[in-house]
C-alpha cells in the first residue's frame, strides 16, 4: 500500500449497462479457477459453523454482483441451505439483477442494499449489525487507499466473537518483473478460453483491449503481503492466505 494514500478506488461507475450483461462472460475469461474459490469459501463456513455450533448463519456479501451461477452469493445460499445473506453492491443494476435472481429462489434469505464502500456512509441502518461471516468475492480490490485500513477495522467491528472475514481479492507482486509477468498470464488465460472461432488472430490487439478494460476498471493493485499487513491491523486475531493464484488470492481472517 503506498503511503500517501493516493488510489481514490475503482471506477464507481463500470459495473452498468453491458458490463452487467456480459458478467458471467467476463468472469469466464479475467477468473481463472473461480468455481474452485467460491467452493472453498462455502466449505469454510461450513466448517466454522460446525466448529462453532452456528445453525443459522448470518453472511454480508460486499459486491455481491448480479446473483448469477458464479456469484458468491449464489453459492452461499445454495451450498448453506441455513444461512441468510445480505447482499451489497455500488451497482444499483447489479442488485436489481441479484434481487430478481435470488429473491425468486431463495425468498427472503437474501437481500440486497445499494452501498459504496469509499463513502463513510456505507454502514446504512438496514446493514449495521454484527455478522457471523462477512465475505467478499473480487470486490475489496476497488477499495480506495484511505478508506482500506478504515474499511476493515469496520469490518473486524460487525463480526461477531468466533466469526470470520473471508475475501477473495485480486493482488500482484511488489516486484515490477513478476508483476508484468502475472498480468500477462492473466490475458493469456482470456485468450485460451476463447473458442477458437471468437479468438482473434492477433494477441498483442486482444492484450490491448484486456488492458483497455483493466484501466476502465482503476483496480487498486497491492501485494498479498500488504493486504496481510492490512487485515491484521484490523485486529483479527487469526488471518492468512489459503488460496493463491497469480492475480489472486483468498484470505481467511478469524475474529
Amino acid at each position: 500500500m503506498v503511503d500517501n494514500e493516493t488510489h481514490p478506488g475503482g471506477n464507481k461507475d463500470y459495473w452498468q449497462d453491458d458490463t452487467v450483461k456480459k458478467y458471467e462472460y467476463q468472469q469466464a475469461l479475467t477468473s481463472e479457477k473461480k468455481a474452485e474459490r467460491l467452493s472453498l469459501i462455502v466449505r469454510m463456513i461450513q466448517h466454522f459453523c460446525n466448529m462453532n455450533s452456528i445453525s443459522s448463519p448470518s453472511i454480508l456479501d460486499i459486491g455481491c454482483g448480479p446473483g448469477s451461477a458464479t456469484t458468491l452469493s449464489k453459492y452461499l445460499l445454495e451450498g448453506i441451505p441455513e444461512c441468510s445473506v445480505i447482499g451489497i453492491d455500488s451497482s444499483e443494476q447489479m442488485l436489481e439483477a441479484a434481487a430478481s435472481r435470488l429473491c425468486a429462489e431463495y425468498g427472503d434469505r437474501f437481500s440486497g442494499y445499494k452501498a459504496n464502500f469509499n463513502n463513510l456512509d456505507f454502514w446504512k441502518p438496514e446493514i449495521d449489525r454484527e455478522y457471523n461471516f462477512i465475505v467478499s468475492f473480487a470486490s475489496m480490490h476497488y477499495l480506495s487507499d484511505k478508506r482500506i485500513k478504515p474499511f476493515l477495522k469496520e469490518i473486524y467491528e460487525h463480526i461477531v466473537d468466533n466469526g470470520a472475514f473471508i475475501a477473495a481479492i485480486g493482488n500482484h507482486s511488489d516486484g515490477r518483473r513478476i508483476a508484468e509477468m502475472e498480468h500477462l498470464f492473466r490475458i493469456e488465460f482470456g485468450y485460451n478460453q476463447l473458442e477458437e472461432s471468437r479468438r482473434p488472430p492477433d494477441f498483442q490487439a486482444f492484450k490491448a483491449r484486456h488492458e483497455e478494460t483493466d484501466k476502465k476498471a482503476d483496480i487498486n493493485w497491492h501485494s498479498p503481503e500488504k493486504w496481510l499487513q492490512s487485515i491484521r491491523g484490523a485486529g483479527f486475531e487469526e488471518v492468512d492466505i489459503v488460496f493463491h493464484l497469480l492475480l489472486s488470492s483468498v484470505f481467511l481472517a478469524l475474529k
